[in-house]
């Protein structure tokens, strides 16, 4: 009887851990589960939760007065962008290629330090950390959101949108920005990766 009940309790323990995966992911291997992004009830995005803890995919820099791509005027300072892609989608597309419907990528800047002990052309600063690029305040957010029944005519039904070039708090919500702001440049660098500059984000390279 004691075997039995033991053996029982292994099984039991072992079907357990079976349903107990990753969040993205369904029971018995279905597809993943792709999170949307929340808007309210004039149709604005709201700032998306937790992103830094979603898949980070790529990370870049722009120089100082170099335009940026939220507000369209020159950075004040040095940036680094990182790019972060919602887990379930992520998922998705490493498994299919493709980007599911409710898709969010989410890219965040933040300054870079500058200044004493920093070289101003290569933005290299010796610390007592060591020597690096390092990073000191977030300093802006946008998202772009793939959602065909809110953008059935935009190019790949993708809406993009900004919540400041600003440190944080960042803006709560964001209106759907126009085609002219953000669309041209992701028609001309990646109509054929489903409007997703994949090429420029070493973590979206597929297996």
């Amino acid at each position: 009887m004691r075997r039995m009940t033991l053996v029982f309790s292994i099984c039991f323990v072992a079907l357990a851990a079976g349903f107990v995966g990753s969040p993205t992911t369904s029971s018995f291997g279905q597809s993943p589960v792709v999170l949307g992004a929340r808007f309210n009830s004039h149709g604005e995005a709201l700032l998306p939760v937790g992103y830094r803890q979603w898949v980070h995919v790529g990370t870049r820099d722009n120089p100082l007065g170099k335009i940026s791509i939220i507000d369209g005027k020159p950075t004040a300072t040095p940036e680094v962008l990182n790019s972060y892609v919602e887990p379930g989608a992520f998922a998705a597309y490493q498994k299919t290629g493709v980007w599911p419907d409710g898709s969010q990528l989410v890219k965040e800047f933040s300054a870079v330090r500058v200044g004493a002990g920093c070289n101003p052309e290569t933005y290299l600063c010796t610390t007592e950390f060591g020597e690096g690029i390092f990073e000191t305040n977030y300093n802006g957010l946008g998202m772009m959101v793939k959602d065909e029944q809110r953008f059935p005519s935009a190019p790949g039904h993708w809406g993009f949108f900004e919540f400041g070039h600003k440190p944080p708090p960042y803006n709560p919500v964001s209106a759907l920005r126009p085609p002219d702001q953000c669309t041209g440049c992701h028609i001309n660098l990646a109509s054929d990766t489903d409007y997703v500059i994949s090429r420029a984000h070493i973590g979206l390279a597929r297996p």
